[in-house]
């Protein structure tokens, strides 16, 4: 019993704000600690890779974030609805039951646009996430290069 409630709080203390900025600390000390191991030329490379990676990705955030800011501008939802109109006009002229292909076609249409808007918000945070991981990878490298210089 006594080490169930043990296991519970270590769960519970886990998911604190102090242990998980405990855990960032120690991923920061052990990263700082690899990247001062290395020698200059291997260093600078370990900083264009980043960098470059870095540049890349923001590229890449900022033209998907213009397709989206164009078609949202561009009515591409028009053509989508208008061509879930003509399949119910298609579906009510070929049976005789208007309610029930009406609320299968409203059920797929809405299925679709909430699959397309989760996939969309979940590719612009993966992508914010590598961002901010690689921003501060290179912020990490400039202080060890910085505390090089000044030795």
């Amino acid at each position: 019993m006594y080490g169930l409630c043990e296991k519970i709080k270590r769960y519970i203390m886990s998911i604190s704000f102090q242990e998980r900025r405990k855990k960032k600390l120690r991923q920061y000390r052990k990263e700082f600690m690899r990247l001062q191991e290395m020698e200059d030329d291997e260093l600078y490379f370990e900083y264009i890779s980043l960098k470059s990676e870095y540049e890349h990705r923001k590229n890449v955030m900022t033209i998907f974030l213009l397709s989206i800011v164009i078609a949202a501008l561009a009515d591409a939802w028009k053509y989508f609805f208008s061509f879930i109109e003509r399949i119910m006009q298609y579906a009510i002229s070929a049976q005789g039951s208007e309610t029930e292909t009406a609320k299968v076609v409203l059920i797929v249409s809405v299925l679709i646009v909430a699959f397309i808007t989760v996939v969309v918000f979940w590719i612009l945070i993966a992508h914010m996430k590598r961002i901010h991981e690689l921003n501060k990878n290179l912020m990490i490298i400039e202080k060890v290069t910085k505390e090089r210089s000044i030795d």
